[in-house]
């Protein structure tokens, strides 16, 4: 014997006899042509980088550089939000554009990544 259905009954849903009549979409006279709609932007590519110097770019291979996000170097974070330096070392919010011509000026060949961002802060991503 199958499990006792507790006294529940099933009811099955129909529509009207004949069908339904058909009278389109209510909605239809508020509805915006398609020439007065905003056009949004098309979305960032979230892996556009920037590599330095631009000679290098189809050969530089980048993936074991070492990383530095903006929190490594901001005095206004704490060690625990992901300052890396001493404060008094460390620069009022830098910009990851300040990094790469910082690295630039110093001779240094790096890759900005301008659209990734540190994992543990949520403004920078």
């Amino acid at each position: 014997m199958g499990k006792k259905s507790g006294g529940r009954v099933r009811v099955k849903q129909m529509g009207p006899k004949g069908g339904m009549p058909n009278i389109g979409n209510p909605m239809e006279e508020l509805a915006i042509p398609p020439d007065q709609m905003i056009q949004l932007p098309p979305p960032v590519d979230k892996n556009m980088s920037q590599i330095w110097p631009l000679n290098e770019t189809f050969t530089m291979n980048y993936d074991r550089f070492s990383v530095i996000y903006p929190n490594y170097l901001d005095s206004s974070k704490t060690v625990k939000q992901g300052r890396r330096i001493s404060a008094v070392e460390a620069v009022e919010r830098p910009t990851v554009l300040d990094i790469g011509g910082a690295l630039q000026s110093l001779g240094i060949r790096h890759v900005v990544q301008p659209y990734k961002g540190y994992p543990r802060d949520a403004e920078s991503q």
